[in-house]
Formats: C-alpha cells, sequence, structure tokens
C-alpha cells in the first residue's frame, strides 16, 4: 500500500508539475506566438429523422502536436464541447474514435496526432418519428476546448458554429472513415467480440489481470485503452498477446468492474469486464493442480490408445510386437522399433504444439482436434491412410534407407520407417478423440502460457507412447499372444480394409465440411495415391538403378504435388472454413428416433433459452470424432434418455463442432474443455449452476445427473 501510495503520489506531483508547465507555456504562446497549434471547426455529418443530427467536430494539429482523448491516460485533459442549444433539442456524449498511445518519461497519454473527427449527436426530444433538428434551429453555437501538447503543453478553445450548408465530399468521407473507428458494443455487429475468460496472474512485478478473448474478431487484437484509470492499474505495462489483454493491477485496489475499449482489424469494442471473485492462486496451490493435471495428461495420453479412432492403428502395433521373436536380435530390434515408434508420436505432438501456439500467437480460438476442422487435412490424413492400407495390403513395399553400425542392423531387420508412420499416424487420429482425464487437463492447458502447452503435449505423448514401449522392452508380458505363423499374413490384410474403413469414415468427414465436390475430389487424389504408389513399388524395387529410381522418385513427386495442390487446397477454398452456424435459424435441428428435437445450437437461440430458464442439454460434438458417435448411440439414443429429454422445461441443443465456429469454441473453454465430446447440464437457464460431465458417459450416469438437475 506504502508503495502504491508513493506511486500515486509521484504521478500527481508530475501532473502539477506539468500543469504548471501548460500554464507558463499557454502564456508565452499567447505572448510570443499569437496562435494556436490546433485549428477546430464543425459540420453536419448525417442530419435524419431516425438518428438525429450528427455533427462532425474536426480538430486539425501542427505537426508533432497531439490533443487527448476521452480518458487522457496518467496526465492530460480531454477534448470536451458544451452547446447552446435552444429548448427542445438534447445532446449525447461527444463519441471520441480509439485513440493512440503516447509514452514519455514513463507517464502514458491517449490521443490524436496530426487530425481528428469527433462525433456529437443531437436529438429532438418528445418526437419519436422524427429526431432530425429542424432547419429552422440553425446556426447552433458551441465552445470546444482541448490540450494540446508537444515538448510543452498548451490549452486551447474555439467557439465554433455548425451552419445547415453541405460541406465537400472529400470532408464526409474522412468523417466516416474516423466514425468507423468510433467503438461500438462488444456484442454488436455479425462479428461480436467475445470475453472467454478473466483470470489475476502474477509476474514479477505484482498481480496482472488477464482478459482472454474469442470470437472471429479477437484473431487480430492490437490493442486495449482503458475507458477510465482506476487506482492500482499501470498503464505502462498494459499488453496484447495474442487474443489476450494483459492489465497489471495491484490485487487489493483493484475494482469489481471496469471498461475499456478492445482494439481490432475488424473496429473497436467496448468491452466491460467483471473482475468480482477473479483471485490470484497462491504459488503452492497453483503448483499442486499444475501437478495433477499433468498426471492427469499423462493418464489421458495412455488411455488414447484404446480410443476408437486409435484402434486401427492399435492393432497394426500390435502386430509388430507379434512378430518380435524370442532372439536377443530380435528383443533388441523390438526395443529400437518402440523408441522409433515413441519418436514418431513425440514428434508429432511437439508439432501440434507449435501449430497451437502459432494458432494462439494470432490471436486464433482453436480447441483439441481443430486440424479436423479443416477439409484440406481431412483430404491429406484420409491419402496418407489409404496409401498405408496399400501397404497392408502388398501393393508396394518401399525400403527403409541403410544405416551403418549395429543400429542399422536392428533398423534394417525390421521397418524403422513404418514405426515411425505409425507413431505419426496414431498421434493423428488420436486428436479427434479427448479421453478420460485428457479433457480437464487439455482445458486446463490451453489457458495456460506457450511453455506449459508445451510440456502438457510432451506429456501426453509419453503418456500414449507408454504401454508400446513397456511392452516392447518386456516381452514376456506378450507370452499370451500366438506364436508367428500364417495367421500374421491374414491380420495384416484385415487391418488393411480397417484402414479402409478409417477412410471411409474420413470422407463421410469430408462430405459433412464440402459436399459431392470435395468426395469427388478425394477419390481422385486417392486414385493418384494409388498409382504413384504402384509405380513406386514396381520401378525403385530391388536391381533398379540409382539413376532410374532418381528419376521415377521426382517425377512421382510432382504428380503426387500437382494432386495436392489441385484438389486438396481446391477443397479446403469450397469448404465451410469458417463459423456456419452464426446466422443460424435458432428454430434449426433434427429429430431424433426418441422423438427428441436437437436444436442446431446458435449464440441467439443459447441467449434466448437462458433468458427464458429452460434447462438446456448441450451435446457438443463433431463428425470426425468416432467417440462422439460411439456416444450417440450408445447413451443418447437410449429410450430413457430420451423420455427425459422430452419434458416440456427441457431443450435439447447439439453444438456441431465439425468445422471451425468460434461460439463453440469459446463456449468449450468456458466450461473447461479444448475438445469434444462433452455433455452439460444447465438447470434452469443457470449457468453458474451447470453440470459438466465426463468423458465417458453411460446410460446410468447421464440419468442420475439428469434426476439431480432436477429433469
Amino acid at each position: 500500500m506504502i508503495e502504491m501510495f508513493a506511486q500515486r503520489s509521484a504521478v500527481l506531483f508530475s501532473f502539477l508539475c506539468f500543469f504548471c508547465i501548460a500554464i507558463s507555456s499557454s502564456a508565452h504562446a499567447s505572448f510570443f506566438q499569437g496562435r494556436s497549434p490546433v485549428s477546430a471547426d464543425v459540420f453536419v455529418v448525417e442530419n435524419s429523422a431516425e438518428a438525429g443530427l450528427t455533427a462532425g467536430v474536426r480538430l486539425e494539429m501542427e505537426p508533432g502536436w497531439h490533443v487527448y482523448w476521452q480518458n487522457p491516460g496518467d496526465a492530460g485533459m480531454p477534448v470536451e464541447i458544451k452547446w447552446d442549444l435552444p429548448p427542445g433539442l438534447k445532446v449525447f456524449p461527444l463519441e471520441f474514435p480509439y485513440p493512440e498511445r503516447f509514452d514519455s518519461g514513463g507517464m502514458t497519454g491517449y490521443g490524436y496526432n496530426d487530425e481528428v473527427v469527433l462525433f456529437s449527436r443531437i436529438v429532438t426530444e418528445g418526437k419519436e418519428d422524427d429526431l432530425s433538428v429542424a432547419d429552422r434551429l440553425f446556426p447552433l453555437k458551441a465552445k470546444l476546448s482541448w490540450l494540446s501538447c508537444k515538448e510543452t503543453c498548451m490549452p486551447g478553445s474555439a467557439e465554433i458554429v455548425l451552419t445547415k450548408q453541405p460541406v465537400s465530399e472529400a470532408l464526409l468521407e474522412r468523417a466516416r472513415e474516423f466514425r468507423r473507428m468510433v467503438p461500438v458494443d462488444r456484442g454488436a455487429g455479425k462479428e461480436p467480440l467475445l470475453v472467454a475468460a478473466v483470470r489475476l496472474d502474477e509476474d514479477r512485478k505484482g498481480s496482472v489481470l488477464r482478459v482472454d478473448f474469442a470470437g472471429r474478431s479477437a484473431q487480430s487484437l492490437r490493442d486495449f485503452f482503458p475507458l477510465s484509470t482506476p487506482d492500482g492499474m499501470a498503464l505502462d505495462r498494459i499488453a496484447v498477446r495474442g487474443n489476450s489483454v494483459i492489465i497489471p493491477y495491484s490485487d487489493v485496489l483493484r475494482p469489481s468492474v471496469f471498461s475499456g475499449v478492445a482494439v481490432t482489424k475488424k473496429g473497436a469494442y467496448v468491452v466491460t469486464v467483471d473482475t468480482e471473485g477473479v483471485s490470484a492462486e497462491t504459488d503452492k496451490a497453483a503448483d499442486a493442480s499444475l501437478f495433477l493435471m499433468l498426471v492427469f495428461a499423462f493418464i489421458g495420453g495412455i488411455l488414447l490408445n484404446i480410443m476408437p479412432c486409435v484402434l486401427p492403428v492399435l492393432g497394426l502395433k500390435v502386430f509388430s510386437l507379434i512378430g518380435t521373436d524370442d532372439s536377443e536380435s530380435g528383443r533388441a530390434a523390438g526395443r529400437f522399433l518402440s523408441l522409433v515408434f515413441a519418436s514418431g508420436v513425440l514428434l508429432s505432438f511437439w508439432f501440434l504444439a507449435i501449430v497451437v501456439l502459432g494458432f494462439q500467437a494470432m490471436g486464433a480460438t482453436i480447441g483439441w482436434g481443430f486440424q479436423f476442422q479443416s477439409p484440406a487435412f481431412v483430404m491429406f490424413i484420409a491419402a496418407v491412410v489409404f496409401g498405408f492400407s496399400l501397404n497392408l495390403f502388398g501393393l508396394f513395399e518401399i525400403g527403409t534407407p541403410a544405416v551403418s553400425g549395429k543400429i542399422g542392423k536392428v533398423a534394417s531387420h525390421h521397418d524403422s520407417l513404418g514405426a515411425f508412420v505409425s507413431g505419426v499416424l496414431a498421434t493423428t487420429l488420436a486428436t479427434p478423440c479427448t479421453a478420460p482425464f485428457l479433457g480437464s487437463a487439455l482445458g486446463f492447458a490451453f489457458a495456460q502460457p506457450a511453455w506449459i502447452v508445451f510440456v502438457f503435449f510432451t506429456v501426453i505423448a509419453l503418456g500414449m507412447a507408454f504401454p508400446y514401449v513397456v511392452l516392447a522392452w518386456h516381452p514376456v508380458w506378450l507370452r499370451f499372444l500366438p506364436k508367428p505363423g500364417h495367421w500374421m499374413y491374414l491380420f495384416k490384410q484385415l487391418m488393411g480394409f480397417v484402414l479402409v474403413g478409417v477412410v471411409i469414415w474420413l470422407a463421410s468427414i469430408l462430405n459433412s465440411q464440402t459436399g459431392g465436390q470435395g468426395l469427388l475430389r478425394l477419390f481422385i487424389l486417392l486414385l493418384v495415391v494409388a498409382f504413384v504408389l504402384w509405380v513406386l513399388g514396381n520401378l525403385t524395387g530391388h536391381g533398379a538403378s540409382f539413376k532410374r529410381q532418381l528419376l521415377v522418385w521426382v517425377l512421382a513427386l510432382v504428380l503426387m504435388g500437382g494432386a495436392c495442390y489441385t484438389l486438396i487446397f481446391d477443397a479446403e477454398r469450397s469448404g465451410a472454413g469458417g463459423s456456419h452456424i452464426e446466422n443460424a435459424d435458432p428454430g434449426a435441428g433434427r429429430t431424433d428416433k426418441n422423438g427428441v428435437f436437437w436444436r442446431d445450437f446458435s449464440p441467439a437461440l443459447f441467449d434466448r433459452l437462458i433468458e427464458e430458464k429452460k434447462t438446456i442439454f448441450l451435446d457438443f460434438t463433431a463428425e470426425w470424432c468416432i467417440t462422439c458417435k460411439v456416444l450417440e448411440a450408445s447413451v443418447l439414443s437410449s429410450r430413457s434418455v430420451g423420455e427425459a429429454l422430452l419434458k416440456p422445461h427441457v431443450e435439447a441443443v447439439r453444438a456441431d463442432w465439425t468445422t471451425r465456429d468460434d461460439a463453440i469454441t469459446t463456449l468449450l473453454q468456458r466450461f473447461g474443455r479444448s475438445g469434444v465430446p462433452l455433455l452439460v447440464i444447465i438447470p434452469r437457464g443457470d449457468l453458474e449452476k451447470a453440470v459438466i460431465l465426463p468423458e465417458v458417459v453411460t446410460v446410468d450416469m447421464l440419468l442420475s445427473a439428469f434426476r439431480d438437475a432436477g429433469i
């Protein structure tokens, strides 16, 4: 408190000195210059029955001089206007475009250089059908005052007169440019700015309030300007990081509510933040929470191996373990391949972490499995899985390059490239699923600094690779598996059919994203993949010269690259590519076999159901999430669940995350999750009492949760 008092006293003293300099500078200017560095005029921007009269107040500053915004910052005075209006007219507060930031001598100010147009709105009182100002009431007079600063500061004022005379189109266009810079409510327009989370963190200098934004507007967050400067706020340390605003605060002096202007490339938004109940965790509690979530991440990584998304690749891993003989070289090969597989998993998760952090740095709002929302990625991974299945059918064999030394002998004994690709493929197919424990861990991680996100992805990768590595290093635990034989050849081909089934699943996802055109492109791509791999398998095999192999590989890569560019990226351009339900019909949806009408989620529908105090059952799902489909078939389609959802006060809402939707992502984050599936019950529209169900749910568990929620 003493330190904070000293800081505020220093600012107050600086302002007094600043004010004295301003007065002396003003006097100096009056005696020796005889003019102000600021010129002002006023003109009519609009005078309509719907909006009334909007006057543009234009100030032009000489080079190097600036005037101040409605919150001048640590020091300064805002531009003010006082109208002398006849009876029957009402004036609204002056509207300011968002400002620039001035930093000097440890003090931060907000204002405008060179030129600015402010806006003053005047309406006729007592007339709802016509708010315009009558011609007979012109001219309107006002007094404008400001403080302009350069190296010194100079107060200024002007008597301005507003006439009804038309102005040039160039001036009106300039006014429209500044009008677009006037902040609007954060919920207004087609692209609202959403507050995803508010929390208090710690840095080396004390407490910082972190406000996380969501929505497409948040992807280009550029600056933040507080509308007032409460005690305890350090303006010089306010910063924007990705889609978050960092506001240094004294925890003791932090206000319960404050407002500011968030500026993005889409525009400027007035944001009101409620900090009531936001408190900083102690270091001990935070460390304990982090350790627990890391444990959850490791267990969740292990459980990913038995999720439906990964089962096809799990068969391939078991197959490679069966093929390991009992000799020393066989056991060495198994251990080596387990580490190669683990490296494929680990590198894939690291790549995912880098992509996630990159998107977050650009302000994107993403969650677990976000890549499956891209038609291009779905097509690419379908082509990879299809190629893998052709290998299992024996269409082609591509050997691993020779490696020297003892490791080279082990690597050449088995397919180390196949083990690595299996790790990559397992990771890729695992990302649409949220295993038990993993949902909570990822929801925690996605809201943390970059290094924690990276650590979490590493721990999940280690957990996923752990069972395979342990079994490979302890082959005695595999005694229950049958001995190698002809059945392994049949099993290998059977797994090829399983992978073809995965391709069909991916094709269904693509169909929901792009329709029939996307499917046609995928089928053409699969034909090209099959032909290229057949050529490689037949023309680069044993005995082929180096020149021949090089020529075939170059031609194959050119053909494959051209097909990918033409087909995959064209599918991405023609896909959904954005929020697909932003303007959805609130009544849209479908009825399931139990007669339950599942409404399609939209922000408007959700807000209306909350206002009506309806009990909402939210199902977050996606076409690419196999776990979601298993949940729908085994639990949500149950007759007893359907009977509960048919009650009059209950609304079933399905949030389809198949393609990217920022509103759904934000709601997932609000419930502490970053991926699907997720089931949430909101009793009587009370979000504070929302019941968040675990990733794996049974019918009995769901019915019990319904009873507890009053359904």
